[in-house]
């Protein structure tokens, strides 16, 4: 009766025994899988920042993100201005101010800043104003938009048009965008 006794308290100590492990061996597993996923979110996050922080860099070295470089700007317009040979081109860079567009609402700590830009351009015919805007867009990678554009004709339309006066004189009026993250 007493080896019984024994043996059915030591069941029972072995039984409470194997539950406290079981109970230690799952909580290891839980903290083990949770570990796991930080790890697998971490790395992750180091993925995504890599991936911004080189579109961020591209940002910078356009000048997209940070201080306007209008010199460059005006370089731009320059260059592209050699290879189309418009009868005439002036400009004028107004100062910089904030940009604004309905329903267009930066979010967190940027600021999202455009400087105006005046050309006046006188063309040979209506394609040469879409040749000047796409030289600039595939020569500097930075951000424009165009606000507006007049187009006057020079010469009556019963006239031929001259192959080496401007017959269309043109104004428009194109923001140069940057953003200043804080």
């Amino acid at each position: 009766g007493v080896a019984i006794l024994i043996s059915a308290v030591l069941i029972v100590i072995g039984y409470q025994y194997e539950q406290a492990q079981q109970e230690k061996y799952q909580g290891a597993v839980s903290k083990l899988r949770s570990t796991h996923q930080l790890y697998t979110n971490i790395i992750n996050d180091i993925d995504l920042l890599e991936q911004y922080r080189s579109q961020y860099n591209e940002y910078k070295a356009s000048g997209l993100v940070g201080e306007e470089r209008r010199l460059s700007w005006v370089e731009s317009l320059e260059s592209t201005n050699q290879v189309l040979r418009l009868p005439t081109l002036t400009y004028s860079l107004q100062p910089q101010e904030k940009f604004e567009r309905p329903g267009f609402k930066p979010k967190r700590q940027v600021s999202v800043m455009s400087s105006p830009m005046e050309l006046s351009i006188g063309m040979l015919h209506e394609e040469d104003l879409f040749a000047l805007l796409e030289g600039l867009r595939m020569s500097i990678r930075n951000l424009f938009t165009v606000d507006s554009c007049t187009m006057n004709r020079k010469t009556g339309i019963d006239r031929s048009l001259d192959t080496k006066r401007a017959n269309l004189e043109t104004n428009c009026t194109i923001r140069w965008v940057t953003i200043d993250a804080k």
